[in-house]
C-alpha cells in the first residue's frame, strides 16, 4: 500500500462505499477533527496491523516503510472513577516502547479507586472501536486524555508520530505538541505526567558541535568517524533509517585554529580562539562539544569552565584515547605528534601517559619530515601531493618507530588514515592506535546510547 498526502486527497462523499481508497466512518471521524482543527498530518495505509510493534513495522513515512517503536502512538481505554463517584472514559497515550504506569495515571487523574480496562465488548458497543483502533482523534470529546511526558520529547527527526486512523490499515502521522494544543483548543480535557514505568530520558538526543581549523579536514574526518559508529551500531540492531537516522552536527572551522602549531609561543591567542569558538557552538545549541585537535585540547579545564555552566558536555581527544589504552606500562607504544604534544611536557594533552614509558621520537629527520608531512597534509589538493604524504608517512614509521604500536597525536596523519584505509594494509606488523577514529566512535555511542530502546514491552492496547 502506499502513503497518501492528506485529507483533501481522501474521497469522504457519500458515494463510492465500495472504493477501497474511501475510509471506514471510524477513519472519517478522525479526519473530520483533523480538518476543524487544521492540523498538520499526513494519512497513508498499511497492511493490517496486530499490535503497536507490528504497526510501526508497517507504517509509511518519508517514503520509507517501517518507523521506529518510539515513534508509534499507543492509547490504551480505560474507564476511571472519579472522587465525585463520577464514571469516566479515559485514553492513556505514550509511546510504543513503553510500558503504562497505571498507578501513577490513577494518581494523576485522582480517581477513587484503580483505573478499570475496557472490555472489548464494551469498547465496541459504546464507542464503536475494537482492540488496536482507539486513538485521540475519534471522538475525542468522549475522553479525558492522559498523554504521558515522553510524546513531548524530541528523539531521531522529522520528531513526529504515527498511529491508527479508526481502522488498522490506515494510519495518520501528526506533531504530538500540535495535537495536544488542537484537543485543548476544542476544549477537551488533556493531562500531561509522566505515566510509563521507563527512567526518565533526557528530553532530547545529542546535538553535537565540532571546533576544527588546524585544518578543517580534521573535524570532517572526525564527523565522518562520528556518523560511521552510528550507521554500524543501528544497522547492526536492523534500526538505521537512513539520513533521519544521524544526529545533528554543527561544524565551526577557524582558520585562526592554526595558530596552535605553536601553542607556547602563542597560548593566549590560542586560547582567545577556542575560547570564541567553545562560546559560539554553545550559544548554537550544542548539548556536546567537540575539539577536532590533538593540540588544543591543553586548554581541557578552561573549555569545561565555560560549557558546564550552560549545560554542554565536553569530552577532549584524549580522555576516551587513553581509557582504550591498556592499564599497564606502555613501552611498547611511540606517540607520534609535534613536540609540543607528543614530548608529553606540560603543554601536551597526553601528558598523563608521561609516567608509563611511552616511547617518544628523538631522531631528528624524523622530526623534521613529520613537521613537514604536517604542513604537506594542510595543503594538499592533486592526486600527486597525496602520493608524497603517503611516501612521507611510510617513512616517518619505518624510520622512527620500533615498537609495534604507534599512537598517532597528529590529525594530520590522522585525516591521512581516513581518507586513505588501505594504508593499513601495508603497515605488517604495526598497530595503529588513531585517537580521532577512537574519539569518533566514543562520541558515536553516546549518540546510540541515548536513543530510546525498542524493546519495550507490549500493554493491551485497544
Amino acid at each position: 500500500m502506499s502513503p497518501l498526502a492528506s485529507f483533501d486527497q481522501v474521497d469522504l462523499t457519500p458515494d463510492g462505499i465500495d472504493n477501497p481508497d474511501r475510509p471506514p466512518a471510524a477513519v472519517q471521524q478522525a479526519l473530520a477533527f483533523i480538518r476543524q482543527a487544521s492540523l498538520w498530518h499526513i494519512l497513508s495505509r498499511n497492511s493490517p496491523a496486530t499490535s503497536c510493534r507490528d504497526a510501526a513495522a508497517r507504517r509509511w513515512r518519508l517514503g520509507k516503510q517501517g518507523i521506529p517503536l518510539y515513534d508509534e502512538l499507543k492509547s490504551l481505554c480505560m474507564v476511571a472513577y472519579l472522587a465525585d463517584g463520577s464514571r469516566q472514559f479515559v485514553l492513556l497515550h505514550a509511546r510504543a516502547n513503553a510500558l503504562f504506569d497505571l498507578d501513577a495515571a490513577a494518581q494523576v487523574l485522582g480517581t477513587s479507586r484503580p483505573l478499570a480496562r475496557l472490555s472489548n465488548d464494551e469498547l465496541a458497543a459504546t464507542l464503536g472501536s475494537q482492540y488496536g483502533t482507539v486513538n485521540p482523534f475519534c471522538q475525542p470529546e468522549r475522553f479525558v486524555h492522559v498523554f504521558d511526558q515522553g510524546v513531548l520529547e524530541q528523539f531521531s527527526a522529522p520528531h513526529s508520530m504515527l498511529t491508527n486512523a479508526g481502522d488498522r490499515t490506515w494510519a495518520i502521522e501528526f506533531v504530538p505538541s500540535e495535537l495536544i494544543a488542537a484537543l485543548r483548543a476544542a476544549q477537551v480535557s488533556v493531562l500531561i505526567a509522566k505515566i510509563n514505568t521507563r527512567p526518565t530520558l533526557p528530553p532530547r538526543l545529542p546535538c553535537f558541535g565540532i571546533l576544527t581549523g588546524n585544518g578543517p579536514e580534521s573535524g570532517m574526518a572526525l564527523w565522518r568517524h562520528l556518523n560511521t559508529r552510528v550507521f554500524d551500531r543501528l544497522e547492526q540492531a536492523g534500526r538505521m533509517q537512513g539520513d533521519l537516522s544521524y544526529p545533528k552536527v554543527l561544524l565551526h572551522s577557524l582558520p585562526e585554529m592554526g595558530l596552535s602549531m605553536q601553542l607556547v609561543e602563542r597560548e593566549a591567542q590560542t586560547w582567545q580562539v577556542v575560547r570564541d569558538g567553545v562560546n559560539q557552538l554553545c550559544a548554537a545549541g550544542i548539548s556536546h562539544l567537540a575539539l577536532a585537535c590533538n593540540t588544543t585540547p591543553y586548554f581541557s579545564d578552561q573549555i569545561r569552565a565555560v560549557c558546564e555552566p550552560l549545560g554542554v558536555s565536553f569530552v577532549p581527544i584524549q580522555v576516551p584515547t587513553i581509557a582504550a589504552l591498556p592499564n599497564r606500562s606502555l613501552d611498547d607504544v611511540t606517540i607520534l605528534g609535534i613536540p609540543v604534544v607528543a614530548g608529553l611536557g606540560p603543554f601536551s594533552a597526553y601528558r598523563a601517559l608521561a609516567d608509563r614509558q611511552v616511547v617518544t621520537l628523538d631522531n631528528p629527520k624524523v622530526l623534521d619530515a613529520l613537521h613537514e608531512l604536517g604542513y604537506l597534509v594542510k595543503r594538499f589538493r592533486s592526486h600527486g601531493q597525496h602520493v608524497k604524504a603517503l611516501n612521507k608517512l611510510r617513512y616517518i614509521l619505518r624510520a622512527g618507530v620500533q615498537t609495534p604500536r604507534v599512537l598517532i597525536a597528529l590529525t594530520e596523519i590522522s585525516v591521512l588514515l581516513e581518507r586513505f584505509p588501505g594504508i593499513h594494509h601495508r603497515l605488517k606488523g604495526l598497530e595503529i592506535i588513531d585517537p580521532l577514529a577512537i574519539y569518533g566512535a566514543h562520541l558515536g555511542q553516546l549518540f546510540v546510547d541515548a536513543l530510546p530502546d525498542e524493546d519495550g514491552m507490549e500493554d493491551e492496547e485497544a
